[in-house]
């Protein structure tokens, strides 16, 4: 299920998604899923191996941007009551459908919107009421439960909320973190558990995981995203594309 063969693979993945979050923010679920999908690796079990990194890089980023910073409370509130919602839903779809044409077609298109989104960067203009944080941390945690890639839906209204994205960041972590907490929950009580072999890929990938965050968090000080970025979400893109393809096949 998670063939040893590919793990160094797997490994720069993780450094590179690590690197890019450490980057922006968020994009390390959705980036190495989207590696992962062109290996015979299994969905979900890949995804609990990540699970398990995502609570040491939230934290790690935390930890790393404290000082600059500013965790809203109020708002991680309002999308934690929707996750709770959310990521079962998401946990149980990966679940029941990974591995097959419907879950890839849903995938495609996850990866194709999140590339979208983060090219295009939609923004509101406006303050979004509160309420709405319910609603987001909803899809998001269904994203998270489904795909580990909250990011898009809960990045939307943190942002509008928070405008500074260094103080967003924090935020943006902590929701993070509860969405992976929750499934990792979710996975030990109703689904294939926390196995060895999951925690043994996840100890090889986490020196990976650690120094490429840190290092994107200090080069997101003095380097401009916009031509990474879209060299990023240019192959998010295009994996999301040939995922689409191949669940029509």
């Amino acid at each position: 299920m998670l063939n040893p063969d590919y793990i160094w693979l797997f490994c720069l993945l993780v450094g590179f998604g690590a690197f890019t979050q450490g980057f922006t923010g968020i994009g390390f679920g959705i980036i190495v899923l989207a590696g992962i999908a062109f290996t015979p690796w299994d969905f979900e079990r890949a995804t609990v191996v990540l699970n398990l990194l995502l609570l040491v890089l939230n934290s790690s980023i935390i930890y790393a941007s404290w000082k600059e910073c500013s965790i809203n409370w109020r708002i991680v509130g309002y999308i934690v009551a929707g996750e709770i919602f959310g990521v079962p839903i998401g946990y149980w779809f990966i679940l029941f459908f990974g591995n097959s044409p419907v879950f890839r077609m849903a995938f495609g298109v996850t990866l194709t919107l999140f590339a979208a989104n983060e090219l295009f960067r939609p923004r509101v203009k406006r303050e979004l009421h509160i309420g709405f944080g319910f609603f987001a941390g909803v899809v998001g945690g269904f994203l998270a439960g489904a795909f580990t890639a909250a990011g898009p839906p809960l990045a939307l209204f943190v942002y509008s909320r928070q405008r500074d994205p260094n103080q967003a960041k924090g935020t943006l972590q902590s929701v993070f973190i509860s969405a992976t907490i929750w499934r990792l929950v979710n996975i030990a009580m109703f689904g294939k558990g926390i196995t060895m072999s999951v925690i043994n890929v996840a100890a090889i990938a986490l020196p990976f995981l650690f120094a490429c965050a840190i290092l994107g968090h200090m080069v997101s000080r003095r380097v401009s995203k916009s031509a990474f970025l879209k060299i990023v979400y240019s192959l998010i893109a295009f994996a999301g594309v040939m995922n689409i393809f191949k669940s029509l096949q």
